[in-house]
């Protein structure tokens, strides 16, 4: 077995950087332990075991509770813009869609980013639920800490993780100690409303080593800062988060932990939260405003229960994952720009304004189980099978109104119910072959077969109903790992990585210049990746690097070829993506740590794609060449009240949102930006206060741009960087 100096230093990640320190100890250093690391040590679970990050061979960045609080990140977008390789847009809480490395064609069929909860998959797998843009959004709150996997996860994540892995990991219930935690803050927003937050978490032993009980609870209310200068109403994108969990951890016996999680959340917003800015750029009215008749109303409401099972025989570990979930969520979306001209063109009704109504729900069980070797052996294998059952329907009804938006019930522009299954049986294994005590090789496949049923019942001047279908197909995913370690902390590491999304059944849909229904099927894409990566920090902690260079070869892309403003999929030639990901920390001294966080992508189409104008060698959208995340924090040491300051400066540049002639998904350029954070805290006995100020110039950046309802010509929907906000935040740990 290799051995190594025990160390006496905490290591964690700031948000979105490299390895350092601070001179404490966390409730990890139990499971560093036992995992062969040692106290004090970060330790992630990317490859289905703990292990010490550093010894990871894939680019992972880690953003513990610490990191979370320091820049009082509430929702994912709070911290997403601070992570190397990291995408996304976004119209709100409960509206997103995630993508990395550049691995997305825009507006995505069906994900390219596995979501986690522990070890829970979200989410169905199939493109029947809108699920692309509907990622999870968890409450951050008593939140142990987000591990980002990027690159493909093809062979221990399956299907839909071909871009990488998000991963939520719940702070578990302490068996030995009591505690309580409170937390509250208010803010305000430039030209926007007052938004205020609160939580709890309780952590009670039931009996001492062998039960405990964690229960938590958080609110917080957005107060928006989008107007809609049609129907005269402010801050539209107003709206609430809240939820909580259950936790229970129980070992009966010292080799067996079960527990049993029960976790339920809810949205609510009154809008969306983007601006319409023409396609030329030009705002319709101001970078903070909306210009539609209807309203958008969102809801959705998430529940999950899940019970893992742990056992150590000794020469192997057990482990079982068995949950269910439910996703419902409900969105009315303005689509007069698109479909109330086509109604007037094509069919000569005199439609002012058009709604569409969407109801998603997916109900789905999955189940997971796997065993694998202790670690420090000079073979360390693991093998698992999964299995996913996901049931899900999407309903559409299409809302016309005429003159004076007086509903016009006898107008049926679509009325379409959409049933689908997704049914996926798996089997998978892992080997790591210590060469030397500082060089070792691993390798891992995984086999899948899954089958899709779908039924379209649909009505309407756009939609046709279709009979029922089914689709099935067997994939092989494969991993492959070098690793060589110069020294405790230098470790070096090579790696080719498969991915992939599943085809299946198409949505029919009438092509109004054409009167053909689209076609009936889609094809799986799949993707392989080739990394190298270097991870170091000195002896002292003092300074730490994590560098990493990739390319990625993309077969038979997915892609969203809206037909009169109704989705339907198609397969694209190809892309290739190349790029390189930096992240440095420092610190020279007591009390100070400056990161830096810096990322590159260059993706492109390898063919001509026709029916989407798109030419070879054309960018892939919602991309930047190059983003940058530098923060610097101060605190005050040998000091009672612990005063620190703190600062972050962010840059991306410019991106696209589709392609330069596509007729369906309207091109809108988005330009660069840079925006700075700055933030103070004081320890006032048993609270932490901190002030922060986001967006300290008030910077009119432009996130990202969706474009599918501006086919005719009508603006983009562009997410803002949220203006000037300043805030206050409390907490107190029992």
């Amino acid at each position: 077995m290799r051995t190594f100096p025990r160390g006496k230093l905490r290591f964690l990640l700031a948000a979105g950087t490299a390895l350092s320190y601070i001179p404490s100890a966390t409730a990890q250093d139990a499971d560093a332990a036992s995992s062969g690391g040692y106290p004090g040590e970060i330790v992630v679970t990317a490859q289905k075991r703990a292990e010490r990050l550093i010894d990871t061979p894939q680019s992972i960045t880690a953003l513990s509770s610490d990191d979370m609080s320091r820049i009082a990140a509430r929702q994912f977008v709070d911290f997403a813009n601070t992570v190397p390789g990291l995408q996304y847009t976004s119209q709100g809480a409960g509206t997103s869609q995630i993508s990395m490395r550049g691995v997305t064609s825009g507006a995505d069929v069906s994900s390219t980013v596995g979501i986690y909860v522990d070890e829970v998959p979200y989410g169905s797998s199939s493109a029947f639920a809108n699920g692309p843009r509907r990622a999870l959004d968890v409450g951050l709150f008593d939140i142990d800490r987000v591990e980002v996997l990027r690159g493909p996860q093809g062979t221990l994540y399956g299907a839909s993780s071909m871009g990488g892995v998000l991963k939520y990991v719940m702070a578990k219930p302490s068996l030995t100690e009591f505690e309580a935690k409170a937390q509250a803050g208010i803010s305000a927003t430039a030209h926007g409303g007052t938004s205020y937050d609160a939580s709890a978490v309780v952590n009670a032993p039931l009996a001492t080593d062998r039960a405990a009980v964690r229960a938590s609870g958080y609110y917080s209310r957005d107060g928006g800062y989008f107007d809609n200068v049609v129907t005269g109403e402010k801050n539209v994108d107003r709206g609430k988060v809240y939820g909580g969990r259950l936790d229970a951890l129980f070992t009966p016996v010292e080799d067996l932990s079960i527990r049993l999680t029960g976790f339920a959340q809810n949205i609510r917003r009154e809008g969306g939260s983007y601006a319409n800015i023409g396609l030329d750029g030009v705002p319709v009215a101001g970078y903070v405003d909306q210009a539609h008749p209807l309203d958008e109303p969102f809801r959705s409401n998430f529940r999950l229960g899940s019970a893992t099972v742990d056992y150590d025989f000794g020469d192997a570990s057990l482990t079982s994952v068995t949950s269910y979930q439910e996703n419902k969520t409900y969105a009315s979306t303005d689509g007069s720009a698109v479909y109330a001209p086509y109604l007037q063109i094509l069919a000569n009704i005199p439609a002012e304004a058009v709604a569409i109504n969407e109801l998603a729900r997916t109900r789905k069980f999955a189940q997971e189980i796997r065993l694998s070797s202790p670690t420090g052996r000079t073979f360390e294998w693991l093998i698992g099978g999964f299995y996913t059952h996901e049931k899900s329907l999407l309903q559409q009804v299409a809302d016309t109104y005429g003159a004076g938006l007086v509903p016009m019930p006898q107008v049926n522009a679509v009325t379409a119910e959409i049933d689908s299954t997704y049914e996926e049986y798996a089997a998978f294994g892992n080997v790591t072959w210590h060469l030397t005590d500082a060089f070792d090789v691993s390798g891992g496949i995984r086999y899948a077969h899954n089958r899709q049923k779908f039924t379209q019942n649909a009505s309407g001047i756009f939609v046709v109903s279709a009979p029922g279908s089914t689709s099935s197909e067997s994939v092989v995913t494969y991993l492959a790992n070098a690793r060589y370690r110069f020294s405790r902390n230098v470790t070096a590491y090579a790696r080719f990585a498969t991915g992939y999304r599943p085809g299946g059944p198409n949505y029919r849909v009438i092509d109004p210049a054409t009167n053909e229904p689209s076609a009936a099927t889609y094809d799986s894409d799949s993707l392989a990746s080739y990394e190298l990566g270097i991870k170091a920090e000195t002896a002292d902690h003092t300074f730490g690097l994590d560098l990493s260079g990739y390319y990625i070869d993309w077969k038979d892309i997915q892609l969203l070829s809206p037909v009169a403003g109704v989705s339907n999929f198609t397969n694209g030639p190809g892309a290739h993506i190349k790029g390189a990901e930096l992240a440095l920390t420092a610190r020279p001294g007591p009390g100070f740590a400056a990161t830096a966080n810096f990322a590159y992508n260059d993706g492109y189409l390898t063919q001509d794609v026709p029916l989407l104008g798109a030419r070879k060698g054309e960018r892939l959208p919602n991309t930047p060449h190059f983003t940058a995340a530098l923060n610097a924090d101060y605190v005050l040491p040998n000091s009672d009240l612990k005063p620190g300051l703190g600062a972050t400066l962010r840059f991306a540049s410019d991106s696209t949102a589709s392609f330069d002639a596509s007729p369906a998904l309207r091109q809108y350029d988005v330009p660069d930006y840079v925006t700075v954070d700055l933030r103070a805290s004081m320890s006032l006995g048993p609270v932490d206060a901190q002030i922060y100020v986001r967006n300290l110039f008030d910077t009119r950046g432009q996130l990202a741009a969706q474009t599918v309802l501006s086919q005719l010509g009508g603006p983009a929907q562009v997410l803002i960087l949220r203006p000037r906000t300043i805030g206050l935040q409390l907490s107190s740990h029992f």
